[in-house]
């Protein structure tokens, strides 16, 4: 009898990657993160930001508060950062998001920097004309010229726009039942197709995530398929949805969004923000979703 043989390609790969991160990322947001961010936003005197919740950030009450907690902090103008500068907790905001896990970090006059990765970089190279292939080819092309090494450039190597939208619906802010014992020749092989670079960039990553948190991510090799496999099973993209810009030149305002249906990108502009919980909500009740 032929072993079921399961291939972890460059898909499956990031996808596993990107449910691991998410997994241990959550979890940092949710108890450290979230303490930092009461701590800066109270000496400013800071509310939570009343936005769409995005990403999965609304799956948890915590991840909720410290997501608006953020989105508030985010929009504090940068003259304000005497005040917040020796606080240990600011400082770690910081080097979160001053880390390479989310592209290049800018200052763009606000008290904490984002992180410019290549599809950010694809966006503005290519607008107005934004489109899921255009927008996948400039993504590419952007993360060879930077040597990008962030969660979205590990996505933009592979030219795959579902994973590109996957793992960036992850960045928006920052487990088999053994019924019986299995014979040798009944147990899955898991097959290794990473791409060689890939992987080496993505040590870079998972290097990076350890240094900010101390926390191991498996490593990017054969011996770890099956650990990519389990956790790319585990990984529920259908209906992430993303803002990726918008277009103020209009009124209202109109929002550019990638959503994952089926085995494609739908990419749509609205005046409103939607996020993966508005619009997986939309897909599982019927309801109607934006047409492009």
């Amino acid at each position: 009898m032929r072993a079921d043989q399961r291939v972890v390609d460059n898909r499956v790969f990031l996808l596993g990657l990107d449910e691991l991160y998410r997994r241990a990322m959550a979890r940092h947001e949710c108890r450290e993160l979230l303490t930092c961010a009461q701590r800066v936003a109270g000496v400013l005197g800071v509310a939570p930001a009343d936005v769409p919740i995005e990403g999965y950030y609304a799956t948890e009450p915590r991840l909720t508060s410290y997501f608006r907690l953020m989105r508030a902090l985010q929009d504090v103008d940068e003259r304000r950062t005497s005040e917040v500068a020796e606080l240990p907790e600011f400082l770690r905001l910081r080097d979160v998001a001053s880390a390479p896990l989310y592209g290049r970090p800018e200052l763009i006059g606000k008290l904490l920097p984002v992180g410019r990765d290549p599809l950010t970089q694809a966006l503005i190279d290519t607008q107005p004309d934004w489109s899921v292939e255009g927008l996948t080819a400039a993504a590419h092309t952007a993360v060879h010229a930077t040597d990008d090494i962030s969660l979205v450039g590990l996505a933009a190597r592979i030219r795959d726009p579902v994973v590109l939208a996957a793992l960036r619906e992850s960045a928006v802010l920052y487990a088999m039942a053994v019924l019986g014992l299995e014979r040798p020749e009944d147990r899955p092989q898991y097959v290794w197709q990473v791409d060689e670079d890939l992987a080496e960039q993505a040590k870079r990553f998972i290097r990076a995530f350890h240094e900010l948190f101390g926390e191991e991510l498996p490593p990017p090799d054969p011996t770890q398929a099956e650990t990519y496999w389990d956790a790319c099973d585990d990984n529920e993209i259908y209906g992430r949805c993303v803002r990726l810009g918008s277009n103020d030149a209009t009124e209202p305002v109109r929002h550019y969004h990638w959503a994952i249906r089926g085995s494609s990108v739908h990419e749509f502009w609205h005046p409103e923000v939607w996020t993966t919980e508005r619009y997986s909500g939309a897909l599982r009740d019927g309801g109607p979703v934006p047409d492009l």
